[in-house]
């Protein structure tokens, strides 16, 4: 099937983005990784008339140490995050989380941030950043906000970001040397959903 036509923005900063976001307002969706959003217009579940590209926006990807926190760009692609020597010396959960979500493809286009964002309760990035105690920042029209993670969810596919708001970045507190940690999933065959 195909999706409804819609009009393609391709924003070369956040600022331009928000600006898209906020003229379109409902009939704008965020356009990530795609492995979410495309196969949901494709069966026309979501028929969004703009949507907006955030793969040249600049300083939304990245992951970096600051003090004790870990702080990941919400564009950062699972691959990016499975195989950080940084995640893996002090938050080796999270890449390994990462390590299973799909296939290679996936994890090469599919984003850390598109998966919070989409909030779907059988993805992998969710339950771990959970058990993190994570924080998300959201950047608005006027100011950036944070959230802790046990707000952002707040149903099924539905989380606490503003509606005029990116997701901007994950941040995760560095494990303590010596902290053991594991990710294990009952994989669906077809779907390879928790």
């Amino acid at each position: 099937m195909y999706p409804a036509a819609f009009e393609y923005h391709a924003p070369t900063s956040v600022k331009d983005a928000l600006g898209l976001l906020g003229k379109h307002k409902d009939d704008a969706k965020l356009l990530a990784g795609g492995h979410s959003l495309v196969p949901m217009m494709k069966l026309r579940l979501a028929q969004p008339k703009h949507l907006i590209d955030l793969r040249k926006v600049p300083g939304l990807t990245g992951i970096k140490e600051e003090g004790s926190t870990i702080v990941i760009g919400a564009m950062t692609t699972h691959w990016e995050v499975e195989s950080s020597k940084l995640l893996q010396a002090k938050c080796a959960v999270l890449s390994d989380t990462a390590k299973i979500i799909g296939d290679p493809a996936v994890r090469n286009k599919g984003t850390i941030g598109g998966s919070l964002a989409h909030a779907d309760p059988a993805a992998d990035i969710p339950a771990t950043v959970i058990a993190l105690g994570a924080e998300l920042v959201c950047q608005g029209p006027k100011s950036k906000r944070t959230v802790k993670v046990d707000e952002w969810f707040q149903g099924l596919m539905a989380t606490a970001l503003g509606e005029d708001e990116l997701l901007v970045e994950i941040r995760v507190p560095a494990l303590m040397p010596g902290t053991g940690s594991a990710y294990m999933k009952f994989a669906h065959p077809a779907s390879r959903f928790a």
